[in-house]
C-alpha cells in the first residue's frame, strides 16, 4: 500500500473537468490558489530533498531552485529545466536535469544511474519526493476541492 500509486480513472477525470467548467470565477480562483499552494509545497519538498541528497552538488541545487510554478493552473503544475537557466560552462538546466535526476552510466559528470523502478529509473530527488508526498497531496487537493464545491454549491 505504501508504494501504491494513486490514480483516477477516465470517468473520474471527466467529472473533475466538468466540475471546473461549472465553476464561477470566484470558485475557479479559489481552486487556482489551492492548487498553486500545493504545487509550491511539492516544489519546496523537492528542494529540501535535493539539498539533503546532494549537499555539495551546486548543479542539482540550481535545478531544484529553478522550479516554475504555473500560477494560472487549476490542477497545480510546476516544471523544471529551462533553456534560459544557463551554467557557466554553457549547459542549461533544460539539458542537464535528466542526468542529474536519473544519473548516467556513460557520463561521469552525473551521479550513477538510479535503480530501475517499473519501466524506468527511480530518480534521485524529484520523482522519489513526488512518490513520497503523493498521498498527502491528493488528500489535501480532494479536501480543498470538496470545500470549494460545497462552499459555492456547484
Amino acid at each position: 500500500m505504501e508504494n501504491e500509486a494513486i490514480s483516477y480513472d477516465r470517468r473520474e477525470l471527466r467529472n473533475i473537468v466538468q466540475a471546473f467548467k461549472a465553476m464561477d470565477e470566484e470558485s475557479k480562483k479559489q481552486a487556482q490558489r489551492l492548487s498553486n499552494s500545493l504545487a509550491q509545497y511539492a516544489a519546496d519538498e523537492i528542494k529540501q530533498a535535493a539539498y539533503y541528497r546532494f549537499k555539495s552538488a551546486a548543479a542539482v541545487q540550481r535545478v531544484a531552485e529553478g522550479v516554475r510554478v504555473k500560477k494560472s493552473s487549476k490542477i497545480g503544475e510546476f516544471s523544471y529545466g529551462f533553456a534560459t537557466q544557463r551554467f557557466s560552462g554553457g549547459g542549461t538546466t533544460q539539458s542537464l536535469w535528466p542526468g542529474l535526476e536519473f544519473g548516467s552510466s556513460r557520463f561521469r559528470q552525473f551521479p550513477r544511474r538510479s535503480p530501475r523502478l517499473g519501466r524506468g529509473a527511480a530518480g534521485y530527488f524529484i520523482y522519489p519526493t513526488l512518490r513520497k508526498i503523493q498521498p498527502e497531496l491528493v488528500d489535501k487537493w480532494e479536501e480543498g476541492f470538496a470545500y470549494i464545491l460545497k462552499e459555492w454549491d456547484i
